[in-house]
């Protein structure tokens, strides 16, 4: 005991220096917690206390306290008393001097809270004043009795410790001004960039709760059964859906995207607060939210405030739906602050117009996708019709063209006999002539009926291919007795003729091939003839015909060349149309339908086969072109019953 006196005298001796280590304490930290925990430090142990409590009471009666403590066993002190002294609201009516004594109010309301930190200890407690308002409390306890000339002591320190309490005063409005304004910069920093409401909802939550401080933000949407109905807010109630659009947590990575959804027709709290908007509705304790039984919501209190997102309003009388809510809580009892009120309407403000601006710019994307949809549709089924009516002219101007080739084609093959059968006939009506002559006139008259005759079996079979009336009787051909048969025939009608050669050469003996007799045979008539009528005089046709194996069987090929006039590069793409005959062929009168090269390609088609053409230049005047047709047959397997 004698010790500790030693030790209060001491450091009454030295009051100048506590002062100034008072005031030190201010000027060396910057966070005004921190600040109250040393002066209480410094306090406890000058006065040499076993627990020492420096309250900042905060100038409005519903601002929280700010507090700090020192004990020597460095013990925490109970959650109820940090609770309660946190709250503590000190008048001027009820406090007119510094020593807090028995009986008072305020000896009344501490005794029972500081005897729950230590049930046998002595306390001593005074108020700090600074320019004529209570500013702050100093509460010390030990297990020994309080001396004249520690309450003494202590009150000496009071001055310095109403300006440090002061100066932690300033120093917490100007770190929540600062932190308001930043939160603010941020907040329209964000919504000038006009980022998506999911964008904005993840920063605004994380901001402002980080700020005020609070513990969860959530961001509610509602989505109501009768809109027309929820616009009027009158004492009935309202149906529909509340989604958590955003959910923020003050835990690392609790941040939710996740969508859960209730009915806000159960939840009393959203009936509440949608009855009271625009006004915020909030709770400083006891109040659990979302307040219904719902496995996909997490309800959890004690502190509550829900501003109302609102709609804009299409007239002065209409009343501005309730786009939704946010919604702050904190994990333990608070005052909301009117500055922190204010603050979080800024921000409700921001985030509906955010919502609104992003609403009607999905209603105007909307209709211009809708628009630009129907203007596309609109010109595809132009550009279809166009299309469709640039395919009918052409398809008129193939016919026509078609028309043309045929009255050209038959009408050359029509007059040229029927003109050399009229000769004929009307020689033979001669009294006097020759049996020579005769015979020759019928020769004449033979050929002429021959080639009206051909024509009308090439029209005959071009309507039965086209009609797929042509019969098909494949059966095993000897290919060296065609070609041989082909060979002689050719071979005598050419150098009666014009002397032209036909070299026929077989890739082996005894070749077969299954397929229909007819349609081959016409195939290589058509082909050697169509190769006689173009070639030059005294030139050598050759007629080639190969067995190639493929990877399944094997293939005929057989190919027919000559040298004389060519099929231009224009001409080669249509020389298989129907009526079609390159230029010059008509005047030049040689003789031809147009259908020759059209029905061998339906034959080779129907005999599942393919035929090629090329023609290119004989030599460097390019007065004659090589002209090869190429055949290709698949070699066909008998069916064996």
């Amino acid at each position: 005991m004698e010790q500790r006196l030693s030790k209060t005298m001491q450091h009454a001796l030295g009051i100048d220096h506590i002062d100034d280590k008072i005031l030190r304490v201010v000027l060396e930290s910057s966070n005004s917690p921190t600040i109250l925990s040393d002066l209480a430090g410094k306090i406890g142990d000058l006065l040499v206390a076993d627990v020492c409590i420096v309250v900042s009471i905060a100038a409005h009666p519903h601002s929280v306290n700010d507090l700090g403590y020192w004990r020597q066993n460095s013990a925490v002190l109970p959650h109820q008393v940090i609770e309660q002294l946190s709250y503590l609201s000190l008048g001027d009516d009820c406090i007119e001097f510094s020593t807090i004594e028995r009986p008072s109010p305020l000896f009344n309301l501490l005794e029972p809270l500081l005897q729950s930190i230590s049930p046998a200890a002595s306390w001593l407690g005074m108020t700090t004043r600074f320019q004529h308002q209570t500013n702050g409390l100093v509460l010390l306890l030990k297990q020994s009795s309080w001396t004249n000339s520690e309450r003494e002591l202590l009150t000496k320190t009071l001055d310095s410790m109403a300006i440090a309490i002061s100066q932690v005063q300033l120093q917490q409005q100007a770190s929540t001004k600062t932190r308001y304004q930043n939160l603010l910069k941020k907040l329209s920093r964000e919504i000038s960039q006009g980022y998506q409401p999911r964008r904005l909802f993840d920063n605004c939550l994380a901001e402002i709760c980080s700020a005020l401080p609070v513990d969860r933000g959530t961001i509610l949407m509602l989505k109501y059964q009768n809109p027309l109905r929820a616009k009027g807010r009158g004492k009935h109630s309202v149906k529909g859906t509340a989604k958590i659009a955003y959910q923020w947590n003050s835990q690392p990575g609790s941040g939710s995207h996740a969508e859960p959804s209730f009915s806000i027709n159960n939840s009393a709290l959203c009936q509440k607060a949608w009855q009271n908007a625009p006004n915020c509705l909030y709770f400083e304790s006891d109040a659990a939210f979302p307040d219904l039984n719902n496995d996909q919501v997490h309800s959890c209190g004690t502190a509550l405030l829900m501003m109302p997102l609102m709609g804009k309003k299409t007239s002065e009388t209409d009343t501005a739906m309730v786009l939704g809510f946010l919604v702050l809580q904190h994990n333990a009892p608070r005052r909301w602050l009117e500055d922190e009120l204010d603050l979080v309407d800024w921000v409700g403000v921001q985030i509906s117009t955010a919502i609104i601006h992003h609403q009607t710019l999905n209603r105007v994307q909307s209709i211009v996708d809708e628009r630009t949809a129907q203007l596309k549709s609109s010109i595809d089924m132009q550009a279809k019709l166009s299309a469709k009516m640039r395919q009918h002219i052409e398809q008129l101007q193939k016919l026509n063209q078609l028309k043309d080739d045929f009255m050209n084609s038959i009408s050359h093959e029509l007059k040229t006999p029927l003109t050399s059968m009229k000769i004929a006939i009307k020689m033979l009506r001669q009294g006097q002539i020759s049996p020579e002559m005769r015979e020759k006139y019928l020769n004449i008259l033979e050929q002429e009926w021959n080639r009206e005759y051909s024509l009308i079996k090439d029209l005959l079979t071009l309507q039965q291919v086209e009609s797929g009336e042509l019969n098909y009787s494949p059966q095993e051909l000897d290919l060296n007795q065609t070609i041989n048969n082909l060979t002689q025939f050719f071979t005598v009608k050419w150098q009666s003729d014009r002397e032209i050669n036909l070299v026929s050469t077989i890739s082996e003996p005894n070749l077969k091939i299954y397929t229909d007799a007819d349609s081959l045979e016409y195939i290589l008539n058509e082909l050697l003839s169509n190769a006689g009528k173009y070639c030059d005089p005294n030139t050598t046709i050759q007629l080639l015909v190969e067995s190639h194996t493929t990877i399944n069987n094997k293939d005929i090929v057989i190919s027919v060349a000559n040298i004389g006039a060519g099929i231009t590069p224009e001409e080669l793409p249509h020389i298989f149309d129907k009526f079609r005959r390159g230029k010059g062929v008509t005047d030049g009168a040689v003789p031809g339908t147009g259908l020759g090269l059209t029905l061998v390609q339906y034959l080779i088609e129907h005999l599942n086969g393919t035929i090629e053409v090329t023609s290119e230049p004989f030599d460097d005047e390019m007065a004659s072109f090589l002209t090869t047709f190429v055949l290709r047959l698949p070699q066909i397997q008998p069916f064996i019953s």
